[in-house]
Parts: C-alpha cells; structure tokens; sequence
C-alpha cells in the first residue's frame, strides 16, 4: 500500500491520478473511487462497494450491507492482481471496507490511498509519500496560466504575481482559485488582495480560499452554498431546474463559478464537481453564519438532536433527516412546522405521519430515500415542489404516496425513481403535466412505462439506463419536447417506436449493449437527419441514404480533419475507398436491385472517440471504413446496398 498524504488542495488527488494512470496496464483489473469521504456520507459505503466491486470484476451486484460488500471482495478477487486508487480516505473503517488490505488480492497488487491523517494508516505496512506545495516556478507557471492564458505573466503583473504566489504556500488549489479571481481584474485589486493574503496564517487554506467567495454576488453565493452542502455529483439539469425556480439564473451564475475556479461542471455526465477544499470552506460557512447570530441561525450544519436516532443538519431553508441503521422513525407534522420556509428537505428510511396542512409549503426539493410503502398522513400539499427524488425506495406505481403529490400537479419537473427495485411499471405520470425530467436507471424489476408517459409534452429527458427488460412505448412518439432518451446498459430494448421526425428532434441517443443480441434496432425509413452524441454497438436492420451526403458530412467534421492531419496517408486510402463505394452505389453495378435480408444484420459502430466502423458482421472489410463524427453531427442512414457491397 502506497499512502499520499498532506494538507487540503496540496495535490494529492492529481499525483495519485497520473501514477494510477500510468501503471492501469501492469495489471488485471483496476479501480478508482475518488471523494470517498463525501461520498461515504452521501452515498453509503455499500454503494462505494458495489462501483468498486463493478470496475474490478465487470459486474453488478446489490449489496445489503458493508459486510456483505466486503466479504464478496475478499471471496472473489484473492487470485486477481489489481491496482486500486481510494481516494480522500478520512477513517479506518473507510479504508477496512473498501478492500484497503492485500491479502484481499492476489499477488503484485497495489492500493493507493490518498488521505489528509495518516494516522488511520497506523498498524499497516504502508508506504508514505508527503505531497507539499508546488515549487516557485511551476506555481507562478500555474497561476499564470489562469490569470492570463499565459505561460508567464504580463509585465505589469510580474512582480505581484510571484508575491501572490508565495503566499499560498504553493498549493494548486489556492493558486488556481485566485489566479482565477484576479485574471480580469485591475492592478489596484491586485495590490489590495495580496495585502490581505499577507496578513494570514501561511496554511490557512479556507482563508485564501474566501478571497474569491467574498467577490461573489448574493446569487453566486446561495448556488455555491447549495452545492458544497448538497449538489457535489449530482446531475446539472437537476440542479438548474431548482435555481431557475428559484430566480437565480443558474445559465448566467454557474458559469461565473466555474471561470473562477470554484466549481466544474463534468462534459462526460454533466455532473457537478467541487473541491473537497472549496466543500469544506462552504459548510464552514454555513457553521460560521450560524454561530455568529444563532437566533436568526440560517443554517446549522450537522446538528445531532439528544436522541441520538436522528441527523439533523438544517437551517431556516434546508433540513436533512438521516436515519441510523435498523431503527423505526416518524416524523410528524409538529417536527416540520417549526421550518414554515423549509426548501430542501432530505430523509432516510424515514416514516411520516399527521396532517401537514400548511406544512412544507415552500418546499422545492424533496429527496426521499427509502420511502416506506405505506404511510398515514394527510393535507400533505407541497404545491411548489420542484423536484421529486424517490430513488432507493420500496414503492410500486399503486403507492399510496402518489395521491398526495398531486398538488405538485403544476410545479414539478424532475421526477427520479431510480433504484425503485419493487417498480414493475410506472405510476399515472398524467398526475404532473410539467414534468421535465424522468429517471428511471437501474429498476430491476421494471418491464412497463405506461402510455401516461404520452401526457407529458414538455418531457425533455428519460433516462432508462441499466434496465434488463424494459419496453418502450408506442406514446413515445408523441412526446414533441424531448430531447435526451438515455438507453445505455438496457440490452432488450430493441425498438424504438418513434417517426423520424422524433429522431430529428433527440439530439442525445445513448445506445444499449446488444452485443449478445441477434434482434435488431429497427429505424424508420424517414428519420434521416438524427443528431447524436455517439450511438455505439447497434444491430441495424435497414440503412438507406446516399454515401455521398454521408462523405460531406466526414468531411466537414472537425473531428475527422484532424485525424486525417495526423494519418494523412491512411485518410487518402480512406477517401479512394469511400469514392469507390460511392461509385458503386449510384450505378449499381454488383449490387441487386433488392438485395436479400443480410443475416446476421449490417454492425453499426460509433465508438466515443467518434470514429465510425461500419461493416457487414459475416463479411467485413479487409480494413474498416473509416470516418469522424462530432457529437451532434447528424448521421445519415447507409443504404443496404452498402452491407451487400460489403460481401465480397
């Protein structure tokens, strides 16, 4: 075991990354779990062992428990050698559960650990690695680059820039953020913030850190708050959905989080990311606000109330009720009353119960995991419910609860069931007309979205990922706003019965695995302009559309120009191919008139580095043919004939 230890925003999550990256192909298996210590709190530990356990053994599993999770680890990987990256690791047990001894592997496996103690580590035969702070020059090379774009600063700046490097005791994070800060300001602000951060302790990280909150708008403030205390990993659009609700303009604000450093929003997922250290200044924040006027206390973080069953962490806006493991909780009415303009609301494995007329009204986000199956109450009417997040929870679509959400008829527009194991169909969706956003990922027992769904016409996203027997159905056609259909990881979702002009319209179709499957993916005959990010491991059935209209769209792709920059001669082979087959499309020759149903179907393949392979499974090409697709480029359907030319 190799530990990198050291302050908050030092680096250690960067160096650990680059070894982590450069020794993956050494070994059998790998994994990285990143902000295991926020995590740990969000999520649980078992969850932390299922993505290990999945990018170890390629494998899904559902684990009760953290002993579960742990015995399954040490039953199944003794022979395998791995390498495993825990990163922000804050406590043993952390540490015990996700795997962090050898003798769990087999022989040459390594496991990285990132932490800010290294104490946790004592009692393990453990290699130690202190990170500290960036040497002068390379820190001055950083913080100019996001001051100026530059690999050294301007001349005015020189002078204040190497000052204001030396302040930071040279850690990344806080050369970043200011650099961040200062980059379009003038002179005289550079001269009064390096004043101000001479007067602070040298490892003061959260102070130098507040230089670039301090700036920020009261707007700006309320989304960094909301999301160091609950948006880390969660989906953008989710997120924005609230903040637009709320007037806060989260188009024009996060962006301005983002240029200075504060926030980073992923391309991959569009989940949004903060610093453990700009996390941990946040909620110091919200602790401070509160310590300083706790009668008029806007927020108390991570109070726990006498019994000890119960976390509270709330404020005058947002409560969060967790409960501990293998106890029996109701919350009545009387413990919500006392917050009349409570916004976020989160609970665990909690109960409810009483008449909650007047309750909960200015509620915007209710995040409900665990839900009980049944429950008492009445008047519950949270009419400007913005976002409903059941994930996790015993429920089927006649719950009793769904009566009581009526009165989000008109207010809600994220509606997330994922993980609803005991959901075999989706509820009367008719009951919210404004919903948005649709979650259904991972409901193992799913196998029907009702044609309520056909009801939802500002529906904007479905996500229906990891779904073993889902069909779609045929209302799906009708719905004229949407925009993304996630299907990735659903292999017997075949068909997609939607017109072409639905296909125009989805600019996001992220495909199944069909890789097992011989059915294929059925398009229909007019959906020819489709704008996709990637469609990946297709089985197509029919493909018509002229080569020619397909080689002007590769050849005005970014994407492909610069691949043919790089392998110049292999994209003259590819254009003479191309020509050829273009050729032997418009007259004809070889290719019937109505060639016969190719068996097994043509293979389409959009890969995500956007190159495209193409080639008929039974016969293909001595070398694929080859072309760039950047996402949102539109994919013009290839003619049968292509699959039949292909079989020479």
């Amino acid at each position: 075991m190799v530990a990198l230890f050291g302050l908050g925003g030092i680096g250690k999550t960067t160096l650990a990354k680059i070894v982590y990256n450069q020794l993956c192909d050494r070994f059998e298996a790998c994994a990285f779990l990143g902000d295991v210590r926020e995590k740990t709190e969000r999520m649980g530990l078992p969850s932390l062992q299922m993505q290990l356990i999945l990018q170890l053994k390629k494998e899904r599993v559902n684990l009760i428990n953290e002993d579960e999770g742990i015995n399954f680890i040490q039953g199944n990987f003794r022979n395998d050698k791995v390498l495993i990256l825990l990163d922000d690791i804050s406590n043993k047990s952390q540490l015990e559960y996700l795997g962090g001894k050898s003798e769990y592997f087999g022989p040459g496996s390594r496991i990285i650990v990132t932490t800010r103690d290294p104490d946790i580590l004592k009692g393990r035969k453990v290699y130690y690695h202190k990170v500290v702070g960036m040497p002068g020059d390379l820190g001055l090379r950083l913080f100019s680059k996001h001051a100026f774009g530059l690999d050294y600063p301007r001349a005015p700046f020189v002078d204040l820039s190497k000052e204001i490097v030396k302040t930071t005791g040279g850690l990344p994070l806080a050369i970043v953020t200011i650099a961040s800060f200062l980059s379009e300001e003038e002179e005289d602000i550079w001269k009064s913030k390096l004043e101000a951060l001479r007067k602070m302790p040298e490892n003061e990280v959260v102070m130098k850190l507040m230089i670039s909150y301090d700036a920020l708008t009261p707007d700006q403030k309320q989304i960094f708050l909301d999301i160091a205390c609950f948006f880390i990993g969660e989906d953008k659009d989710v997120a924005f959905c609230l903040w637009n609700d709320l007037k806060l303009n989260p188009a024009l604000q996060v962006p301005v989080l983002q240029r200075k450093s504060l926030v980073n929003i992923f391309e991959d997922d569009d989940r949004i990311w903060m610093h453990q250290q700009l996390r941990d200044m946040g909620r110091a924040i919200v602790k401070r606000e509160n310590d300083s006027q706790p009668e008029r206390s806007i927020r108390l973080w991570k109070h726990r109330k006498p019994s000890g069953v119960l976390e509270w962490e709330m404020d005058e806006e947002h409560l969060r009720i967790t409960l501990e493991p293998l106890q029996i909780l109701t919350v009545t009415n009387s413990d919500l009353k006392q917050h009349p303009n409570l916004r976020y609301l989160h609970m665990k494995g909690v109960n409810i119960s009483g008449d909650f007329n007047d309750c909960l009204v200015e509620l915007r986000y209710l995040r409900w995991a665990e839900a009980p199956p049944k429950f008492t109450v009445t008047h519950l009417n949270p009419k400007n419910l913005v976002i409903l997040d059941l994930s996790g929870s015993d429920i089927k679509s006649g719950w009793v609860g769904w009566k009581h959400f009526k009165g989000a008829a008109h207010s809600l527009k994220v509606l997330n069931l994922s993980k609803c194991s005991g959901l075999s169909k989706t509820p009367d969706l008719s009951i919210f007309p404004r919903l948005e956003r649709l979650i259904l990922v991972d409901c193992m027992s799913l196998t029907e979205i009702g044609s309520s769904i056909g009801h939802l016409s500002m529906l904007v996203s479905l996500n229906i990922e990891d779904n073993l027997a889902l069909k779609l159905p045929k209302e799906l056609s009708r719905l004229k706003n949407l925009r993304e259909l996630m299907l990735h990881n659903s292999p017997f979702i075949f068909r997609v019965p939607v017109s072409g002009e639905f296909l125009q319209r989805v600019r996001f179709l992220s495909s199944p695995c069909c890789e097992s499957s011989t059915t294929p993916m059925v398009l229909p005959e007019e959906g020819l302009r489709m704008p996709i990010t990637f469609l990946r491991d297709y089985l197509l059935e029919e493909f018509p559309i002229s080569l020619r209209r397909l080689q002007e769209l590769r050849q005005d792709s970014p994407s492909y120009r610069q691949w043919s920059r790089r392998h110049p001669e292999e994209a003259k082979d590819d254009a003479i191919h191309m020509e050829e087959l273009c050729q032997l499309q418009e007259t004809g020759n070889h290719v019937p008139e109505n060639p016969a149903p190719i068996r097994p179907p043509c293979r389409i393949a959009i890969l995500e580095d956007h190159f495209l392979y193409f080639y008929c499974r039974s016969h293909p090409p001595p070398r694929p043919l080859m072309w760039a697709l950047d996402a949102y480029t539109l994919l013009m359907r290839v003619s049968t004939r292509l699959a039949a030319a292909f079989a020479y």
